[in-house]
């Protein structure tokens, strides 16, 4: 029943859109419509898996496609595009309908959990009868539905398609790509956006000249389990661009991390450790207490030094590469920095 729901306001927005939809009409001064090339990556030949909440296998390519400007009907499958749109002011674009997935929603950005904005499936799968009826001109990808690029492509030949997928250990290019790519797409926004970004490059480099002098080792905790992931791994932006050092550079830690225990953090011994609590951003219980209260962790020099730091989930593991986000993972390094 409530699909149904779902569906007919879908349908009644969609009607009252096309009546006062103009080919000429202006949005915030300027011709509604251009056409712009945009550059970015595509997983192409994936599918979908088994549990039907993901996606396997595929490649990656870079592409460059003809995209047009100020699309009013957006479906967005990545919160940290959505994160990004909403810094510079979803009243300043031409968006006139939004459509994302409503579950697991980052708190900061709960005024969009609203019936006016469309509930399109997950972030790893849309629904595909939603989506069909919602008919976007714009569809915005990130790392955990890229796999859809390929049957979107073919079920919307007529919408533009991007994907905002970063990659690992190029945070800074992967957040230049995409503000670049969203400031041609919604040119009102640009000049939010470049300021923004402008500003991320200035405060990543302060904690840079300080972070460089310390190691660092990052800690996922979900439940019981503890994973290690290193320079080379989904939180490389810690070493990277916030420029710590790897206190266990034997071990990679890529993309879903390595399983450690507490005797492995106490011999790796770090000056600095950060430990991201994956139960909490995923909407589960938080379990991030028992870790920073286990002897083997309070004796690291980390724990002696009072240098434990818990990072915001949703910034560091649900909204990664929006603005409003990285600015939240700033915050967290800063606690560190003004210590020193």
């Amino acid at each position: 029943m409530k699909k149904i729901m779902n569906f007919s306001l879908i349908m009644i927005a969609l009607i009252a859109l096309s009546a006062c939809t103009n080919k000429n009409e202006l949005v915030n001064g300027t011709e509604e419509r251009h056409e712009v090339s945009v550059s970015f990556n595509v997983t192409s030949g994936a599918n979908q898996n088994e549990t039907g909440n993901g996606w396997t296998g595929g490649s990656v390519q870079e592409v460059t496609k003809t995209f047009l400007t100020n699309p009013s009907r957006v479906a967005i499958f990545s919160y940290d595009a959505l994160d990004i749109i909403d810094f510079a002011g979803i009243e300043k674009t031409s968006i006139k309908m939004l459509g994302f997935p409503k579950n697991n929603l980052p708190t900061y950005l709960n005024q969009y959990n609203q019936e006016m904005y469309f509930n399109l499936g997950t972030l790893f799968i849309p629904d595909w009868d939603a989506l069909d009826l919602f008919q976007p001109e714009l569809i915005i990808l990130g790392s955990r539905s890229s796999g859809a690029y390929d049957r979107l492509n073919q079920q919307f030949p007529n919408a533009d398609i991007l994907d905002m997928t970063m990659v690992y250990g190029e945070y800074s290019e992967g957040l230049d790509r995409n503000i670049e790519n969203l400031s041609k797409i919604f040119p009102t926004i640009k000049n939010e956006l470049d300021n923004a970004l402008n500003d991320i490059d200035i405060k990543m480099n302060n904690i840079k000249m300080v972070a460089n002098a310390y190691n660092a080792l990052f800690i996922m905790v979900n439940g019981e389990s503890l994973s290690f992931y290193g320079e080379n791994g989904r939180f490389a932006v810690l070493y990277d661009e916030f420029g710590f050092l790897s206190a266990d550079q034997n071990q990679e830690g890529g993309s879903h991390g390595n399983v450690v225990g507490y005797e492995y953090v106490k011999m790796v011994n770090p000056q600095v450790l950060f430990l991201l609590d994956r139960g909490l951003a995923t909407g589960g219980s938080s379990t991030i207490e028992f870790v920073i209260e286990n002897q083997l962790i309070k004796d690291t020099d980390a724990g002696i030094n009072d240098h434990i730091y818990t990072l915001d989930p949703e910034a560091w593991y649900i909204s990664t590469g929006g603005i409003k986000s990285t600015y939240q993972m700033i915050e967290d390094l800063l606690i560190f920095i003004n210590k020193m």
